[in-house]
């Protein structure tokens, strides 16, 4: 494809990520970094069938994520942000960079935030224009509106998350049940920390992290010792994650759910 001036987008099912297609996965990605950019490698590769589904076994919901040097990760939690992200992810394939779009497999085609309450949440119109930077995350105010990181209240709680557990979280903030005021920031790169995220840890007194992976093997623990050096975290964090287990069933079980994330709110809160 490259040869051609076309930007190669390459699909690896989530279990060959971790499988046979691992090799070239890896190959590619070094050839770029240990050349500083002289040999570019201008792809982007869509890993599908992350996180919960209605299918399982093998690999599938393993729940982990690899990110060696070199590779740009991102992992969007709705059609609007990952059309404009996408967008982004062309050009810095153009430029040769080698850029991954963890997609989520729960997320393909659901509608609502509560599947239960049918609200429609998760729909939204298709952005014809405008690209959504590596540098940047989407914040929600209680109420569920999206603002910008300027626009959260100093001593603010929020909960930065990615991918399936963004509705989740949003699914917390909606019923609070006496932890007050909650903001949900969806942070879709996970290869580095995005600047606005950076922006963001200056103006709250208490953040928990909520990754979608499994403990251990999750990208917010490098995140979390990043922003730890920069002494910009907030004294009161949290994390939680996902449960170290296999999940052949597909089932919310052992993801990071609204359980989980306000487990780890009440925490927070007792500090």
């Amino acid at each position: 494809y490259s040869q051609v001036g076309l930007v190669p987008v390459c699909e690896i099912p989530y279990s060959k990520y971790l499988d046979c297609g691992a090799d070239m996965f890896f190959e590619a990605i070094i050839m770029h970094w240990l050349s500083n950019g002289k040999s570019p490698n201008g792809m982007i590769i869509r890993l599908q069938g992350f996180g919960p589904g209605v299918f399982g076994g093998n690999f599938h919901t393993h729940n982990s994520l690899y990110m060696p040097p070199g590779l740009d990760v991102v992992c969007y939690s709705n059609g609007s942000d990952y059309a404009q992200g996408w967008r982004y992810c062309l050009e810095q394939a153009i430029k040769g960079r080698v850029v991954m779009s963890v997609d989520c497999t729960d997320l393909l085609n659901r509608r609502h935030v509560d599947p239960d309450a049918k609200d429609n949440g998760l729909l939204c119109r298709y952005p014809e224009k405008g690209v959504l930077p590596f540098s940047s995350v989407i914040t929600r105010d209680p109420n569920g509106n999206r603002i910008s990181v300027s626009e959260i209240p100093e001593g603010a709680t929020a909960v930065v998350t990615y991918g399936t557990a963004v509705p989740e979280a949003l699914r917390v903030q909606r019923s609070p049940e006496g932890l007050g005021d909650v903001y949900v920031i969806d942070c879709p790169l996970l290869s580095d920390v995005p600047e606005e995220l950076e922006t963001a840890m200056t103006r709250l007194d208490a953040v928990l992290f909520a990754d979608v992976c499994k403990d251990g093997a999750h990208p917010f623990a490098t995140m979390i010792t990043r922003l730890q050096a920069k002494d910009i975290l907030p004294r009161r964090w949290g994390s939680v994650a996902a449960a170290s287990t296999y999940n052949p069933l597909g089932t919310m079980l052992t993801f990071t759910n609204k359980d989980d994330i306000r487990e780890g709110l009440q925490a927070l809160s007792r500090r």
